[in-house]
């Protein structure tokens, strides 16, 4: 009898660690799962404030207006125009499927500029985001996702980058168990050290659970600068011409 009683645990305590394995989430399974969270949308057009805070804590406020296209295969279209203050009015910035091309338009010198190769990696407009930033959306497409760590709120994640040329030697992401965003992503340099963060600080869930990020803050911690993004406005499947994304509209003194 002591014997049954000993097998019997011994299968409940292999059926309980072989549940645990099947339910277990893997990190691609978890990447899928926050894209599966983001809101959907084909079109879309945002009205949003950019706060550039400096090492002295001293703010510049900016106006931007950006219309983004869903192109399938986790890639986005984008277009970012800058409606004030003054000095950059006008500018405007185009991506076209996740920064396959980028392109700039200086309304001052009624120019376009193409941005390409280690441009790409250049700020943009003394943003903390680079151009190469602006494109990315943290898929697995992009990286390869480990999970090496989880408590009751959250997963942790390393992405390391597919691109052999990327600034970044690795990402780590914190996922929240419950809706299925990310909270912050951590950029390391090259040689390993912490170089930058981007935080989420509001996001908006729907009925069916999708999320929209209203406000995020992206920091330079090495030359001690912010970003701040704070959604005013946005609008979802707007109607659109077919090469709307595109060097022509760009140029355009209203969009």
């Amino acid at each position: 009898m002591r014997k049954f009683w000993f097998l019997m645990g011994i299968f409940v305590l292999v059926v309980f660690l072989l549940g645990g394995i099947v339910w277990a989430l893997t990190a691609d399974e978890i990447l899928d799962e926050v894209e599966k969270r983001r809101t959907d949308f084909v079109t879309q057009r945002s009205e949003a404030k950019m706060i550039l805070i400096d090492e002295n804590g001293k703010e510049e406020v900016r106006e931007v207006v950006m219309y983004s296209k869903d192109e399938g295969d986790d890639t986005i279209s984008l277009i970012v125009r800058f409606l004030s203050p003054a000095d950059v009015e006008g500018v405007t910035l185009l991506s076209i499927k996740g920064g396959e091309k980028i392109y700039l338009y200086m309304p001052a010198y009624r120019k376009v500029r193409r941005i390409a190769g280690s441009s790409k990696k250049e700020k943009f407009m003394g943003t903390d985001f680079s151009y190469d930033d602006l494109s990315q959306s943290y898929g697995r497409e992009d990286y390869e996702a480990t999970l090496v760590d989880e408590d009751e709120e959250n997963y942790y994640l390393e992405l390391k980058p597919l691109e052999e040329d990327s600034d970044y030697s690795k990402l780590v992401m914190t996922v929240d168990k419950e809706k299925f965003y990310f909270k912050k992503i951590e950029f390391y340099d090259l040689e390993g050290n912490l170089w930058k963060t981007l935080e989420v600080l509001e996001i908006e869930e729907s009925e069916e659970g999708k999320i929209t990020i209203l406000k995020m803050a992206f920091k330079d911690l090495k030359e001690n600068h912010e970003t701040r993004m704070e959604t005013v406005k946005h609008e979802e499947n707007i109607s659109l011409p077919d090469n709307f994304f595109s060097v022509r509209t760009i140029q355009r003194p209203e969009l």
